[in-house]
């Protein structure tokens, strides 16, 4: 009766190892899976590395662009900042010698 016992523990034993043991490499085969998927995303997908920069291209192109017209923008602010002082003491000038008459 007892090896019966022990018989029927250790195939509960060696059912449950590899009840387990499947279960590891089910989670372990989807990881490998999920780094592969997203490795071939990257690498080579819609949204991956070529077309990634491709867009870094783009946009350095882009943001020199926009550098360049800022200071097209700041250059013409200072002079119409100095153009704009320069009428403001024109016209204090023009109100002194009309109230000095």
């Amino acid at each position: 009766m007892a090896t019966r016992e022990d018989e029927l523990a250790k195939k509960q034993v060696q059912d449950a190892v590899w009840t387990w043991a499947g279960r590891i490499v089910v989670v372990i085969t989807f990881i490998i899976l999920g780094y592969a998927a997203a490795w071939w995303r990257y690498g080579y997908g819609p949204d991956g590395a070529p077309s990634l920069r491709e867009q870094v291209v783009k946009m350095d192109a882009r943001i020199v662009d926009l550098n360049n017209k800022k200071v097209d923008v700041d250059g013409k602010l200072t002079v119409v900042q100095g153009r704009l002082d320069s009428c403001n003491k024109d016209l204090q000038t023009c109100r002194a010698a009309q109230s000095a008459h």
